[in-house]
């Protein structure tokens, strides 16, 4: 089945979850929440700025204490990592649940993504440069992603007991059922989920499922000024915003 095989194919019409269920559901599409012309600028002059990164969430405090995210597993839902990148020296698993036959990163978004979690550059280290990281290939090159790629993915990540699965994704609402439940179980395995709320902003109820579950993490975006950024998505609370 392809929940459980290092590289999937695709093209098999059924998996663990589609002979258990008891109705059918339409299959949904899901967009990537890819980097806006406003966080992508952002992003860059955070990244050249090590020291603002660092001394702007703590993370050098954190380090000096010994979290650097060592035997973590993190499961990383995107577009891949660049095979040849060289700042990442702990990838412990790549594999691929879309219907295109490559492993690679084309877009660079999952690669961006991964350094920032996990980069081993000593100029600008992620922040958690020990986690031990599991690239999960779930959008095309075109961006495109659906329900059932990514149940097989969940099952396969809840399999070899991730410790965390981190998304850049969206999907239109609340309504894809087996998504959701997917969710639940993943949650209720102890399995801690964060996930991009959207580049949607500034009306609040622009949130992006599934970071409008109660149980998921959902990270905003700040600006320069350290407020919430105009582009980023808005729920009915900012706990945590703007350092969390």
């Amino acid at each position: 089945m392809r929940a459980f095989s290092r590289q999937c194919n695709p093209a098999t019409p059924c998996s663990l979850l589609n002979l258990l269920m008891l109705f059918s559901e339409k299959e949904k599409h899901f967009h990537h929440l890819g980097l806006s012309n406003s966080s992508l600028n952002w992003s860059r002059h955070l990244l050249m700025q090590r020291s603002q990164v660092t001394s702007l969430f703590g993370a050098d405090a954190l380090w000096r204490k010994g979290y650097t995210g060592a035997k973590v597993k993190m499961a990383i839902f995107d577009t891949r990592i660049r095979a040849d990148h060289p700042h990442f020296r702990n990838i412990k698993e790549r594999t691929n649940w879309t219907n295109e036959d490559t492993l690679n990163d084309n877009l660079g978004h999952g690669t961006f993504v991964a350094g920032v979690i996990a980069g081993e550059d000593a100029e600008c280290l992620g922040f958690a440069p020990d986690t031990e990281i599991y690239a999960f290939r779930v959008f095309t090159d075109a961006q495109v992603s659906y329900t059932s790629w990514f149940l097989d993915a969940f099952n396969y990540a809840i399999a070899i007991n991730m410790d965390v699965l981190n998304l850049s994704i969206g999907g239109p609402d609340y309504l894809d059922l087996p998504f959701v439940e997917k969710v639940w179980e993943i949650t209720a395995n102890n399995i801690i989920m964060v996930s991009a709320i959207g580049n949607d902003g500034p009306l609040y109820g622009t949130l992006n499922n599934p970071a409008d579950q109660s149980d998921v993490i959902g990270v905003g975006g700040i600006d320069y000024s350290d407020h919430i950024a105009s582009f980023s998505s808005r729920g009915m609370s900012t706990w945590e915003i703007p350092h969390g």
